[in-house]
């Protein structure tokens, strides 16, 4: 069986293959060249010295991996070209791969130069800065303004190459391939077969699409993960496609936006849905999904874990020597403030710590945090107010062998503590996986459909909530250490990487099955 693995959000679909193939599955992971670096499979496996951007990735050819990694052949990226797997590999990250992509640029031509030239520079640069706009918090007047003019800009742009195309105006044979396969998706797609006509007005809201189409002959099943799950309704109607929903399916299949549309028309006419968040499965009822299965997100328990022998590491010597602390807590999640429905409430984990750190019985500790998300900005000044700087460490987005030599150098992971959510992600279960205890909110009554047991999460939701339990964990060590152990026992019965590569096989086998009795093969 070989299958199809594109949407890489924080390498699901990466680790999703590479577990798959350990069981003999030709599986194969797909990624755009500038996709965010924790989209990459460097980040996850590779180890190298120094810090990253995440939002431009860097030419990996550059970088040296002091692991030894090497980029496996079936992990390929995506051109986001008719012709998907032509991307030679000096293309170009960040800005200008995503420009390439987004206007149907051929990336093995040469930059043009001249007045052209300087357009598409420009262009590129100030797409940049929008993004990078929209990603920050609590903006000022000034930058509210300028997100203003530069979104004006961006759809004018939009629509010109929209207008080109479907008005046919001085198009060339790449432009005249990207308007013949509009032409396939309304003859033969699941959004066809559903009733749906699509142009590419609407089209243009599921950017690189051009890729999918040609690579679905290619595999027995093509699964897309997070919102890649919309692209399944350009399918052709008789590739097996299953849908993966990584915090995707609570809101954004009900709004009504072309995003919102494709993704609730994806879900139902998928022939399978992984649901990893078990809180959505009220809106796969809604959706009126007839096949979704739990399978919660892969870990390798054998990359995380603890310390050999319970041993203290370089690490946290050099943690606790630089910072007086006895006990470090690890809060390496995104800063997120608001009440959208992927909020972290990041603020309550830094009011939550400063309790902790005013009371004179607790032993000394420091909190580490990563610098990235919407509200860093919000979280320097909160941390600033509250006077807690000197027990605060920052440190740049972690790749994930140096974030997990810091689970094993740390006593408590804390993760993330809105009330709409109640159920975890990754950080929680590599915590859990390096027996540590995990303080989140974690709300039981969303998981009793697809846990027959419930995980040792020290579950909190307050900052006084959270203020205790740190006081807990930190006031009795034989309990810390307890819960430790019974979080990495846990995991390996129902979170391990083989179980859910064995639940993705079955799913597989179920789907493959059912068109197999429908063709009478």
């Amino acid at each position: 069986m070989k299958t199809a693995h594109s949407g890489n959000i924080a390498n699901n679909a990466y680790l999703i293959a590479k577990f798959l193939r350990r069981l003999g599955e030709d599986a194969h992971a797909f990624h755009f060249r500038h996709e965010f670096i924790m989209g990459h499979p460097e980040w996850e496996d590779a180890d190298f010295v120094g810090d990253l951007e995440p939002f431009n990735p860097p030419d990996w050819n550059t970088i040296t991996f002091t692991n030894g990694f090497v980029r496996p052949d079936w992990v390929h990226y995506l051109s986001g070209q008719v012709d998907p797997y032509v991307l030679p590999p000096d293309t170009p990250a960040g800005p200008t791969a995503r420009m390439m992509a987004a206007t149907y640029g051929d990336p093995s031509a040469p930059a043009p130069g001249g007045l052209i030239g300087h357009l598409r520079r420009t262009m590129a640069t100030l797409g940049t800065r929008y993004s990078a706009l929209m990603r920050q918090g609590q903006r000022t007047k000034a930058e509210e303004v300028e997100v203003r003019l530069l979104n004006l800009m961006r759809e004018t742009l939009s629509w010109i190459s929209v207008f080109r195309v479907e008005r046919g105006v001085a198009l060339n044979p790449r432009l005249r391939l990207v308007q013949s396969q509009t032409h396939e998706i309304n003859r033969n797609s699941r959004a066809n077969s559903a009733g749906t006509k699509l142009g590419l007005r609407h089209l243009q809201y599921t950017p690189y699409w051009p890729s999918y189409l040609p690579m679905a002959p290619d595999h027995d099943i093509v699964q897309l993960y997070g919102l890649e799950a919309a692209k399944g309704a350009l399918l052709p109607a008789k590739t097996p496609f299953v849908a993966f929903e990584h915090s995707t399916m609570r809101t954004l299949p009900f709004e009504n936006t072309v995003q919102g549309r494709l993704l609730n028309l994806a879900y139902r006419t998928a022939d399978a849905c992984v649901i990893t968040n078990p809180d959505v499965v009220s809106s796969a009822r809604r959706l009126g999904l007839k096949d979704y299965r739990f399978i919660p997100h892969p870990i390798d328990e054998t990359k995380y874990s603890p310390p050999p022998n319970g041993t203290e590491t370089a690490l946290r010597k050099q943690l606790r020597q630089a910072t007086g602390a006895e006990l470090l807590f690890l809060c390496p999640t995104r800063h997120e403030w608001s009440n959208a429905f992927d909020s972290k409430r990041s603020d309550r984990v830094l009011r939550a710590f400063a309790t902790y750190i005013r009371n004179p019985d607790h032993p000394r500790a420091a909190l580490i945090l990563c610098r990235w998300g919407r509200d860093v900005r919000a979280s320097e000044a909160l941390i600033d107010e509250l006077g807690i700087k000197s027990h605060v460490v920052w440190k740049a987005p972690m790749h994930k062998i140096r974030l997990r030599d810091h689970y094993q150098a740390c006593d408590v992971v804390l993760d993330q503590f809105h009330e709409a959510v109640g159920t975890f992600g990754t950080v929680t279960a590599e915590g859990l996986s390096c027996a540590l205890p995990v303080i989140m909110y974690f709300n039981p009554a969303v998981h009793e459909w697809c846990l027959p047991e419930m995980p040792p999460i020290q579950t909190a939701l307050t900052e006084e909530e959270i203020a205790s339990r740190l006081s807990e964990l930190a006031m009795d060590a034989p309990r810390r250490h307890a819960i430790g152990r019974a979080s990495r026992e846990w995991i390996i019965r129902w979170h391990g990487w083989e179980r859910c590569a064995r639940d993705h096989q079955r799913l597989h086998a179920d789907v493959l099955s059912r068109y197999r009795h429908t063709s009478g093969v």
